[in-house]
């Protein structure tokens, strides 16, 4: 057994797989005979232990400790049902929709949810929302349409009356405002829809105005040519009268050649090169013509002047010279087409006038600068050419500001000029705007025309305008009634911003404000003499005078500037927040910030209701003693709770201090008695 025991687990299979073969086989043979009885032996034997029939395991049953594995091969068993075999019960098979994906949500079902997560069920698009969206869009660009059917057939009806405009007339709105909504049920919105449209009118009506120099109709592309005056040229410039060599002549700069020997260049000629220089196509050729108006000087200063500026514009489509000057009338009509034209011949103009400002007489510079001004109001200046006006005017100013009496003489020619054509505030502060802000002369001319317009005083452009202005003047200015908003209709509101412009160009810095303080510190400083040495007492008295003095009036000029802020701000704060008076608001403010943090000599202070200094009658408020008042009882009601809660700590510290103290002696007092009653070891 034990051989069998510790053998090969083969031989185990092998002896069931023997074993089962001879049970078939016997199974399949007749019955053999009983075997034989065994001999018995004459000595006793131990009994022998009978021998256990092998096991016969069958095709199902189940060997322990093997693979647990469910899998079988189906193909198997077809092929032992065929065969005959004897086939166990059929092998367990999982159910496959077990472990597949279930094909919608498994919701639970009989559970109560809360209240607070059941949303709505809502869909990516709600068709019928989309749908009515779409035919309200419809029905809002067909009324529109209609609408400008019915204002353009009422404007050809009443071609014949300039002054009964369909969009200004009650009835005529009512009238479309009826048809419009003809097919409301809802009445009485004609009254809604004719405000609706005038409120669209006033609001067209106070955009920018502007006034145009140039003809709306556009000039040919290719004007005319010239003809060059031969019967005019003479010496080594008869070389030019050649029209095949002419322009080659020009760039090889033959006529430098000329001029550089000491030629003079004939006023034919140079008549000739003007006229050419707004007509040539040619950039480089139109470059060589200015080079050579600019050398010539002498020529420019005795045969250009301001009727033959304006000739050079009529290329261009420039008006006519006109001795006499008519009032100027102001438009917003802007039209895009207009400022699309080809503008380089005006380039060109500017270019020329920029070159030869030097060279002018005095008054051709003073007519040049007004034709500027008069050109600066019409829209192709700020958005096509406005950087080559300003260097044009910038450079004629500069050649007027070479003496004094002739600069004052110009600037009252020039703000005359202003002062009597141009009536619209708007288009002074356009024309204004033109003017850069480079040089002190052109700051000067710019207040100088700002300050006849703001104060409708013809005289002050005469001199310096410092020396007219003071605080009362701008203070008076600023209570006037145009200076008062109203929120009616028919208050003007682009006026006050063109008039908050001028007002703030006049101010600048507000030296006038400060000048006579100055001069009187300036004659007491001069008035004592400087000893050698050592400063004597008189002359550290005056020093310190004259510091007090200059404190004195810085603070004076402060407050004065405090005053006029709180005045455009008090402006400011009447005007209701509307679309139409974003920018007048805005200039207002501008000028309020500019008046605290760029004239005033320091920022102004925080206001502190504790301060001791009461504010001025103009600029206070009567609640502002009695917030001081109240804020210090309540300070003090505070202190005095501090106070108290101070010393409640102070005196339980105090009752811990003498409770700790005693508690401490207590103990030691327990201590030194327990030392005495110690028994002492006796050795």
């Amino acid at each position: 057994m034990s051989s069998k025991k510790n053998g090969d687990i083969r031989g185990f299979f092998k002896s069931a797989g023997a074993s089962s073969s001879q049970t078939q086989e016997r199974s399949a043979s007749p019955a053999s005979p009983a075997p034989p009885a065994p001999d018995v032996f004459s000595s006793p034997q131990t009994p022998k232990t009978p021998k256990t029939a092998p096991r016969i395991f069958k095709r199902d049953d189940e060997i322990k400790g093997s693979d647990e594995s469910d899998d079988s091969d189906d193909s198997l068993g077809s092929i032992t049902g065929a065969l005959g075999y004897r086939v166990g019960p059929a092998a367990h098979r999982r159910d496959p929709n077990v472990l597949s994906t279930p094909q919608a949500k498994r919701i639970a079902s009989g559970i109560h949810r809360s209240p607070l997560t059941l949303q709505p069920k809502r869909h990516k698009f709600d068709l019928k929302a989309l749908i009515n969206h779409s035919r309200e869009i419809e029905r809002t660009e067909e009324s529109v349409r209609r609408a400008d059917a019915l204002l353009a057939q009422t404007e050809q009806e009443s071609d014949d009356s300039h002054n009964s405009d369909a969009e200004n007339e009650p009835k005529r709105l009512d009238e479309v405002a009826n048809q419009l909504l003809a097919d409301d049920d809802e009445g009485g919105k004609g009254d809604k829809v004719r405000r609706a449209f005038k409120r669209s009118k006033d609001d067209e009506a106070s955009s920018r105005k502007h006034c145009y120099f140039f003809s709306q109709e556009e000039p040919p592309s290719s004007p005319g040519k010239h003809t060059f005056p031969r019967k005019g040229v003479s010496g080594p410039w008869k070389c030019l009268s050649k029209s095949g060599t002419r322009r080659q002549a020009f760039l090889m700069g033959l006529p430098y050649t000329f001029l550089a020997k000491g030629e003079t260049l004939p006023d034919e000629l140079f008549q000739w090169i003007l006229d050419e220089v707004c007509t040539e196509q040619n950039l480089e050729l139109r470059r060589q013509y200015i080079n050579l108006a600019e050398l010539s000087e002498d020529n420019a200063q005795r045969l250009v002047n301001d009727m033959r500026l304006y000739s050079l514009l009529e290329v261009v489509g420039g008006p006519k010279y006109a001795r006499e000057h008519s009032k100027f009338k102001s438009t917003a009509e802007v039209r895009q087409e207009y400022l699309k034209r080809n503008w380089s011949p005006l380039v060109a103009f500017l270019q020329l006038l920029e070159r030869i400002a030097p060279s002018l007489q005095i008054s051709s510079a003073i007519s040049a600068i007004q034709l500027l001004l008069r050109m600066s109001m019409d829209p192709v200046v700020a958005s096509v050419v406005r950087e080559h006006h300003m260097r044009a005017i910038a450079t004629l100013v500069s050649s007027l500001a070479k003496s004094k009496s002739q600069w004052n003489t110009a600037c009252d020619a020039i703000c005359s000029y202003i002062h009597e054509n141009i009536d619209d505030p708007e288009l002074k502060v356009t024309a204004l705007s033109s003017i850069p802000s480079s040089s002190l002369h052109l700051v000067d001319l710019r207040r100088r025309i700002a300050a006849e317009s703001l104060f409708n005083k013809p005289e002050l452009g005469r001199k310096p305008i410092d020396r007219y202005l003071s605080f009362e003047m701008i203070r008076n200015r600023l209570d006037a009634a145009d200076f008062k908003p109203t929120n009616k209709a028919d208050f003007d509101f682009e006026r006050l911003r063109a008039l908050t412009t001028l007002m703030d160009i006049v101010i600048d810095r507000a030296n006038f404000m400060v000048r006579r303080d100055t001069d009187k510190a300036s004659s007491a400083r001069s008035s004592t003499p400087t000893p050698k040495g050592k400063p004597s007492m008189p002359e550290v008295e005056t020093e310190v005078s004259a510091k007090e003095a200059s404190a004195a009036a810085e603070q004076q000029f402060n407050a004065e500037i405090d005053i006029l802020a709180a005045r455009v701000k008090l402006i400011h704060d009447r005007i209701r927040d509307k679309a139409s008076r974003k920018n007048v608001k805005l200039s207002l403010l501008g000028l309020e910030k500019r008046l605290k943090y760029a004239v005033r000599t320091k920022p102004p202070p925080k206001k502190d209701i504790f301060a001791l200094e009461e504010m001025p009658a103009a600029a206070g408020d009567i609640n502002v003693p009695k917030q001081r008042n109240f804020m210090r009882q309540w300070a003090q009601k505070k202190d005095a709770s501090a106070d108290r809660e101070q010393q409640q700590q102070q005196q339980q510290h105090r009752e811990d201090d003498v409770l700790d103290r005693a508690s401490y002696a207590a103990t030691r007092g327990r201590r030194r008695g327990a030392a005495k009653n110690v028994p002492v070891a006796v050795g």
